[in-house]
């Protein structure tokens, strides 16, 4: 089957591209706006509701035109795919066969490609459901400023993270799960600055300040080169684990924002602070 032309797989990657931004675009700008306008936001069902008419991002599938652009020499294509696949330990020198797409689809279960996925869910539940559930209590009591600065720019980071990972992609089991436990080590600080709130350690400081910014900005840096390098290394494990990876993300999102449900909306356990009131004795 002869491959289509250059100009038309360029074309195909430009508009999947605009669409994918599209609804990222729109999510991150209100998301960004929040900082503004949460002191005179109205919690009423109409606000969330618009939000679910904006389209999900959609995820390219597996033997699509725009894999077109992947050029493989001939002869080195068996052994670039079995090296390619990250469900699997590196194989040794002595067997060297080609891995189909079910001996692929069988390494999902394997001691890695469970870590994978588990990480990936992890991760997912503290970036989409966790962390944003605690972001206002870890900030406002520190300004407005604060917390604006903490949004921008750890929406920033997410993305300066992925380029990174386009140039520097850790494929290390090991070295992957370091850069999640250091990113859990940022997000039990703020969700301590959360649960402390309105008063919490060096509140009303420019120390205080900077500590929660930087927390946000690491924290969902880490977190997202983490989700990027995991996905980049799923792609090669072809159509099954595509699969799974965003059935891993979907769910992971789900159980964090219904974990946090309770604490927030029915124990009350994160308190807010009073405009013009000190409640910290300062």
């Amino acid at each position: 089957m002869a491959a289509p032309p250059l100009g038309r797989l360029v074309l195909t990657h430009v508009l999947v591209a605009l669409f994918g931004m599209g609804s990222w675009a729109a999510v991150n700008g209100i998301w960004v706006e929040l900082p503004v306008v949460v002191k005179d936001l109205p919690e009423t069902a109409a606000f969330q509701g618009l939000l679910l008419l904006l389209p999900s991002p959609a995820s390219v599938p597996t033997g699509s035109p725009v894999q077109g652009l992947q050029v493989r020499q001939p002869g080195v294509e068996e052994e670039e795919e079995e090296e390619a696949s990250p469900l699997q330990e590196p194989p040794n020198q002595a067997s060297r066969t080609t891995v189909s797409p079910d001996t692929k689809a069988h390494q999902l279960f394997s001691a890695r490609g469970a870590c994978l996925l588990g990480l990936l869910a992890i991760t997912n539940a503290l970036t989409n459901g966790v962390l944003p559930a605690v972001q206002s209590f870890s900030c406002l009591p520190y300004g407005r400023l604060t917390y604006h600065l903490a949004v921008v720019l750890g929406s920033s980071a997410n993305p300066l993270a992925c380029f990174l990972a386009m140039g520097i992609l850790c494929r290390s089991l090991v070295g992957l799960c370091g850069l999640f436990l250091l990113g859990i080590l940022f997000g039990a600080y703020l969700i301590a600055l959360a649960v402390l709130s309105p008063c919490p350690p060096l509140v009303g400081t420019s120390t205080g300040m900077v500590l929660v910014v930087l927390s946000w900005v690491l924290c969902m840096g880490l977190f997202s080169y983490v989700k990027v390098a995991i996905s980049s290394m799923l792609h090669g494990g072809g159509r099954p684990a595509l699969l799974a990876a965003g059935v891993t993300i979907q769910v992971g999102s789900l159980l964090g924002a219904v974990a946090m449900f309770p604490p927030t909306s029915i124990y009350h356990v994160f308190h807010s602070g009073q405009d013009c009131v000190d409640l910290c004795g300062h």
